[in-house]
């Protein structure tokens, strides 16, 4: 299987290569798209995400986790097409909000998925942690190479350049698939109907203080996340307004977090740490309005990236095979159902104050994850995480 787990590292990094990522939000911006026009985008997105998301779960365990793959990345082929055509906001939405859409639900949880059970496979589950933080960072490092280059695309040719040059890379990742044998032992359990499945997955959740517990944290710090992923570059532009440096930054923030992957398994026993971690630098930066930010930025992404990692971890143990993808798929359903009004809300204060504001409101939901974490370990005691 070790054969399986290589293409897997190397079709990530194709995956990974998204050269739109790093100038999106500057090219909706040049076609009158404003901060709440890329709040509604994003809204339609998750609210498709939500819908989505838990029947995309069920199909990868019950039909085929490599097919999912193959089917998201033909969707992102679709959605390169419309984007890179778009002209309006409508036209953003059909291609951001259903087409992206299904490239998100279809990949999400769905390779973690296929390692866990292929090193399981093995009897090597307990390299989960390292592995998948490796798998990330060949993804991240595709991103770091596609965004470094996104700025001087754009700038060379035009920001629709980026969206067409993704679709070649989206081919690549395709073949690459189309050779690894997944393993198949996690059909062995499954259940005789699609219900039965998703009753399994809320069963496992329920039983489970721990990963009851998780939920609530990373939808809160799930917030944090939507903010830098999908404001950022209006942050960023806060304190660098050259096009070229944005996509360099936004390269070093996908860098950052590919390192947090890399480093993550140190931290198997030191949940407390990556929790203050994440949530210290936010209060720095609430308070730091200069060009340091930025390296504060830098920073609280490689504690995003292990924090991450480390949950999911914790995640993939505490579940049956038969039901894998599907509990991630549940668990990203709460958070978009949570980032949903709150990518409104944060539109909002950008477009009314500035992006400085909407960083403060972040903040103070982090710091109370930190609380809620606090309350959880050191009160309630729940020492199993």
């Amino acid at each position: 299987m070790r054969g399986n787990i290589i293409k897997l590292y190397i079709a990530n990094f194709f995956i990974g290569l998204i050269f739109w990522y790093g100038i999106e939000k500057l090219f909706m911006l040049s076609i009158g798209i404003d901060a709440v026009g890329i709040a509604l985008v994003i809204s339609v997105l998750l609210a498709f995400n939500f819908l989505f998301d838990i029947p995309s779960g069920i199909l990868a365990d019950r039909w085929s986790r490599k097919g999912t793959l193959v089917v998201g990345l033909l969707s992102m082929i679709v959605c390169c097409l419309i984007l890179g055509s778009a002209n309006s906001l409508a036209m953003y939405i059909v291609g951001y909000g259903i087409f992206y859409g299904i490239y998100v639900v279809a990949t999400s949880g769905t390779l973690a998925s296929i390692v866990y059970d292929l090193l399981h496979q093995d009897g090597k589950s307990q390299e989960y942690s390292k592995v998948i933080g490796q798998m990330n960072a060949m993804y991240l490092g595709g991103i770091v190479v596609a965004e470094t280059l996104s700025g001087f695309l754009a700038h060379q040719f035009d920001f629709r350049f980026t969206y067409f040059l993704t679709i070649a890379s989206c081919v690549v990742a395709i073949a690459i698939l189309a050779t690894v044998k997944e393993s198949k032992f996690h059909k062995d359990a499954q259940h005789e109907n699609a219900f039965k499945q998703l009753a399994g997955a809320t069963k496992t959740i329920a039983q489970s203080k721990m990963i009851r517990t998780l939920i609530i944290i990373l939808s809160a710090l799930t917030i944090v996340q939507m903010f830098k992923n999908s404001f950022g570059q209006l942050y960023l532009g806060r304190y660098v307004s050259d096009i070229e440096i944005i996509g360099l930054l936004w390269a070093g923030g996908a860098l950052m977090w590919a390192i947090g992957n890399l480093v993550a398994h140190l931290f198997r026993t030191r949940l407390n740490m990556l929790i203050v971690l994440n949530v210290a630098p936010l209060v720095l930066m609430a308070f730091i309005d200069s060009w340091f930010a930025i390296a504060l930025f830098m920073i609280q992404h490689i504690a995003m990236g292990a924090f991450f990692n480390q949950t999911e971890t914790r995640i993939q143990e505490a579940t049956p095979s038969s039901v894998r993808s599907s509990v991630l798929s549940v668990l990203s359903s709460f958070g978009r159902a949570v980032i949903i009004p709150a990518s409104f809300a944060i539109g909002w204060v950008i477009k009314e104050y500035d992006v400085f504001w909407a960083l403060r409101v972040v903040t103070i939901v982090a710091v109370l994850t930190l609380l809620f974490w606090w309350w959880q370990h050191y009160v309630r005691k729940l020492k199993d995480i």
